[in-house]
């Protein structure tokens, strides 16, 4: 993608260094949760929906991206596709933490469990 808009050619990229790199995660506190359950399972169902879609249409969800991210669409076309997932192993969360505090980012590794809930994604994606 870089190179399309004129950058040097890069050696490696991200995910060959880091593969599957968790970037983001959903966040809702303790409060929300009590209050709207049932609000929370159904965004989570929407969300997994997505996920298939962009992973089994992948050719039709890149024609969305130009509207929500204001990047050209030759360029949605052929940039990288993260692989989605709703879910992610507790082990690479922790990999990712050490690599944290390798690196200095982090001063220490921390539980991450009691954080971690995924009863409310659909059944199929909770691990």
């Amino acid at each position: 993608m870089l190179e399309a808009h004129g950058a040097s050619r890069i050696l490696a990229s991200f995910h060959d260094i880091v593969p599957n790199w968790i970037f983001t995660g959903l966040y809702f506190n303790d409060d929300y949760l009590a209050k709207h359950p049932d609000i929370v399972r159904k965004f989570l169902v929407g969300l997994t929906k997505s996920f298939d879609f962009v992973t089994n249409h992948e050719m039709e969800a890149r024609k969305h991206l130009p509207k929500y991210t204001k990047v050209p669409e030759d360029i949605c076309m052929i940039c990288a596709l993260r692989e989605l997932q709703p879910a992610e192993p507790i082990a690479r969360l922790n990999e990712q933490q050490e690599l944290m505090v390798g690196y200095g980012f982090v001063k220490e590794l921390h539980d991450l469990s009691p954080m971690i809930d995924y009863s409310y994604l659909p059944e199929g994606y909770r691990k």
